[in-house]
């Protein structure tokens, strides 16, 4: 039997947002872990989905943290992970690790992660164990992360509905390492510069450069794996930017060259990458015309809970308020305060509340009347296909009802608020709005057809990107900065064994 560890620990951490606390964070292990994991639409899914149908198997399950997007993580809690997942794999002793990783988590004091926590895996398991590791495709990826794995590549959809099969791929690439079938050697470069919008995969210009990486991988047996990153805006790390990866079979010659041409095309489509958006009071208008019936989701991108940002904004509300002709809508305010009003008052309450605003800078509270509909306990599951059978990671909630017409979900944590059944759950019905609101840019949509159509708001808040308002102390990138004096971080070649030396002159 071959002994494979497994687990996660995953967060897309927003630098300009407050830190995250240890005591919002949930954490499985054991069984459990493989139980919940099983069948699930993440990358953990797949790799416990793949190495469960083999019988030559033994699965070693290690710990699980999938923490919604938000501020830094605090540095102790990583500390106190870190050295878990030491202890195990020293008392587990396992002949390969997997595990699923964002690649864009920072601490209160560390802003590469993964480079940390992999490079300690590697330590404490020895050179012999196989480590692979699926990722995001907004990870910063960076040289220590695949120094220290064997099998390092991302997912290849935005929105992410194939992080199952990255986590199968990891497996069956983590299994040709330990056969002695591949010789992984990986080749990065990078062009200094943020993608401001368009970061949708089956939308030009990504769509183009997604085609030519798969077409490279299907006709030249060498290239295993091509991956593309597009860097998370709201991240702050050394040497950030738009990357691309090239896994191969052993040392490639031409990797370096492809690589560059690959960070080289970002840098000459930068200006491409920018979304089509709408106003509040754009989307609401469009909202009373829509001849399709359809309810409308409106993605509040400044408050993107899945951009890391807190959740909490009312704008939206306050602009339906004052809308006329009257519309029927839901949405999610991030608040505990109110929530845990709502459940003192209990169902059936009239509540007057500050509503939200109590955590982003640029907000206020909203004070209001409404009526409490539902208080609730109990974790509402996602439905997917994305993120399909996770926590939505919501804590408490308490739907209220504002003007016999507004329904609001307060909730206790930010959540994954890209999914039907965060309504549904609470006894909304998604078809009998006009509109709901939802925290997310792209991960919604599939989850969301035949419930609604989707528009986008560029709304305010911290997940709204903006040149030159997040100042970067660390990253030099494009547009914050002016780098067309030197826009292409050289390829670099990477493998455990040091063999590759650098050769390539662009």
């Amino acid at each position: 039997m071959t002994r494979i560890a497994v687990g996660r620990l995953f967060h897309e951490s927003h630098a300009y947002a407050r830190p995250t606390m240890s005591e919002s964070i949930t954490v499985v292990r054991g069984d459990k872990l493989i139980q919940d994991a099983r069948g699930n639409g993440t990358t953990l899914g797949g790799i416990v989905d793949a190495l469960t149908e083999r019988t030559d198997v033994e699965l070693l399950p290690i710990s699980d943290s999938m923490i919604a997007p938000s501020g830094p993580i605090n540095h102790v809690f990583y500390l106190d992970q870190r050295r878990f997942w030491e202890e195990q794999v020293n008392n587990l002793s396992p002949d390969a690790l997997i595990i699923d990783l964002h690649g864009a988590m920072g601490t209160t004091e560390l802003d590469d992660v993964e480079g940390d926590f992999l490079a300690h895996m590697r330590t404490i398991a020895g050179e012999n164990v196989v480590i692979g590791v699926g990722l995001d495709l907004h990870a910063n990826i960076t040289p220590s992360m695949l120094s220290a794995a064997d099998i390092c590549i991302a997912c290849k959809h935005n929105p992410h509905d194939d992080y199952h099969d990255t986590g199968k791929r990891v497996v069956e690439l983590v299994f040709e390492v330990l056969d002695g079938r591949l010789d992984p050697v990986y080749t990065l470069a990078k062009a200094r510069m943020i993608a401001p919008g368009k970061l949708e995969t089956h939308l030009d210009p990504l769509k183009q450069l997604h085609a030519r990486a798969r077409t490279l991988e299907q006709s030249t047996p060498a290239i295993v794996d091509i991956s593309l990153y597009n860097a998370y805006r709201f991240g702050d790390f050394t040497d950030m930017g738009q990357a691309a990866v090239l896994l191969s079979n052993g040392r490639y010659p031409q990797s370096e060259e492809l690589v560059y041409e690959f960070a080289q095309e970002f840098w000459a489509r930068r200006d491409e990458f920018n979304d089509d958006l709408l106003t509040i009071e754009e989307a609401l208008d469009a909202v009373a015309e829509r001849p399709e019936r359809l309810p409308k989701a409106l993605a509040d991108l400044g408050d993107r809970t899945l951009a890391g940002a807190p959740g909490d904004s009312t704008l939206i509300l306050q602009a339906a308020m004052n809308y006329q002709p009257i519309l029927k809508g839901a949405m999610t305010v991030h608040d505990p305060e109110t929530v845990a009003q709502a459940h003192t008052a209990g169902a059936g309450a009239t509540l007057a509340m500050r509503l939200g605003g109590k955590l982003t800078p640029q907000f206020e509270p909203f004070d209001i009347v409404g009526v409490v509909k539902v208080i609730n306990h109990e974790d509402v599951k996602l439905i997917g296909p994305n993120f399909g059978g996770e926590s939505a990671a919501m804590g408490d909630t308490a739907l209220i009802e504002i003007d016999n017409r507004l329904q609001i979900i307060a909730t206790s944590k930010p959540g994954f608020i890209s999914d039907p059944n965060i309504f549904e759950f609470h006894g909304v019905r998604i078809r009998e709005q006009d509109f709901v609101v939802v925290k997310s840019q792209y991960h919604f949509n599939a989850n969301f057809n035949g419930f609604a159509t989707s528009l986008y708001i560029a709304s305010p808040g911290l997940a709204f990107y903006l040149p030159g308002v997040f100042k970067k102390n660390r990253a030099r990138t494009w547009p914050d900065v002016d780098v067309s004096a030197d826009p292409i971080i050289a390829p670099r070649v990477l493998d455990r064994k040091g063999r590759s030396q650098n050769k390539f002159r662009p």
